[in-house]
């Protein structure tokens, strides 16, 4: 079967896999730019399937890392460590 995630903003993501589907919730923040909060979000998933996460953990994993980089403003200078995305 197919998977597949479509990312919802301030909504989380969803995730289908398998037949079926999951939504992954986004942390509420006080949003100030989300310019690079996609790019965050792909990259922080690849990295966490690569770590061996199940897509719907991955997906959260990348969720979260968007959710901190719109809290800043800019591209490249908002995107979060590891560390900053785990203690959100």
């Amino acid at each position: 079967m197919a998977s597949g995630i479509v990312t919802l903003g301030a909504d989380g993501a969803f995730v289908r896999q398998d037949g079926t589907g999951s939504v992954v919730p986004a942390p509420e923040v006080a949003a100030v730019d989300a310019t690079a909060a996609g790019d965050a979000f792909c990259g922080a998933l690849a990295d966490a399937v690569y770590r061996g996460l199940s897509l719907v953990d991955a997906a959260a994993w990348g969720v979260r890392a968007g959710a901190v980089t719109a809290t800043r403003p800019g591209a490249q200078a908002s995107l979060p460590t590891r560390d900053e995305v785990a203690s959100l």
